[in-house]
């Protein structure tokens, strides 16, 4: 299955900055008065699942999909690496968290079940239109963008009574996979688990997640059976996508919903799905840059940054 079959049947097109304001405001006017908090994330590509770096990468090395079961795994065996290397203490802070581990090895780039979102959905709509270049060349300039707004209302771990304490565990907090002799206290957390999806704010370690309004999304892997009975994924047609086909498009437990459903609606966990248009990309981004000043040196204000983006004009490789 394309990944794009997915997200398409409930997708909005955006063709210009006023189709993006409209559809930004269309959300907060839809929900602000209840109180919803949603996490943003801009891809360049459409066509791109919504996968975290560890998943995508498991899934490249061993040509199938990962389930919640081999990723804990290979989190465990990279959490093992990085306390043999000594990195799970810091010279400023002492031990670091598990949390703020993951954070770190997000940030450099090492795989992990996280996935980069912005609380802004400005920034996120600049993620979606950025400039990428490669060997010195512009790419990603004649494919549409998606840009992705996913309710993570009282799952905010920072401001979640039962999930603050995450934070500052030095163990992974979120539960094993359960065994096949599991009680069904046990096998109940590990399905809410992967069938929910969390967020988290770190600690503004560095500016970039400052000037990013930065923050995560994660959860367990989409299963298709949650805590109270089956958890399924309704096509907009008619029947069900199967589970292998929903983890290809997605890593984690979402659906898709319509922005203005004509009938049903969603009341909790909304998920909305913008398609920009390559040709508005330009304009889009000159815009957020002249409202905003979104551009390379003001959402990556460090020297990694500089190193990605300072110099693209220059080839990479021969």
């Amino acid at each position: 299955m394309n990944p794009e079959d997915f997200w398409a049947p409930y997708e909005k097109e955006i063709t210009s900055f006023d189709d993006l304001y409209n559809v930004i405001e269309a959300v907060f006017k839809k929900w602000s008065s209840k109180n919803k908090l949603f996490a943003w994330r801009g891809n360049v590509d459409a066509r791109w699942p919504l996968h975290s770096s560890l998943y995508r990468r498991l899934y490249w090395t061993r040509g199938a999909l990962p389930d919640e079961r081999e990723l804990y795994k290979k989190e465990g065996d990279i959490l093992k690496d990085v306390h043999r290397w000594g990195l799970h203490v810091s010279t400023n802070v002492g031990r670091l968290s598990v949390l703020n581990q993951l954070a770190a090895l997000q940030h450099y780039g090492a795989p992990t079940r996280m996935i980069d979102v912005t609380f802004n959905p400005w920034i996120a709509a600049w993620f979606a239109v950025e400039k990428k270049w490669d060997n010195g060349g512009e790419v990603y300039e004649d494919v549409d963008a998606r840009l992705f707004a996913i309710d993570v209302t009282n799952r905010l771990i920072n401001e979640n009574d039962e999930f603050r304490k995450w934070e500052d565990n030095f163990k992974r907090p979120w539960p094993k996979p359960a065994a096949q002799n599991a009680n069904d206290e046990e096998k109940k957390i590990y399905r809410t688990w992967c069938t929910k999806v969390f967020a988290w704010k770190p600690p503004r370690f560095d500016s970039r997640i400052a000037a990013q309004n930065g923050g995560f999304i994660f959860g367990g892997v989409p299963m298709s059976q949650g805590p109270e009975g089956p958890n399924q994924w309704p096509k907009d047609g008619a029947g069900y996508w199967r589970i292998h086909e929903v983890r290809q498009a997605t890593s984690l437990s979402i659906r898709p919903h319509k922005l203005n459903a004509s009938r049903g609606g969603v009341t909790q966990d909304a998920v909305y799905t913008f398609r920009i248009k390559s040709e508005a990309k330009e304009s889009i981004r000159m815009q957020l840059e002249k409202n905003f000043g979104y551009k390379h040196s003001t959402i990556y204000p460090d020297f990694t940054g500089f190193s990605l983006f300072g110099t693209p004009e220059l080839k990479t490789r021969p």
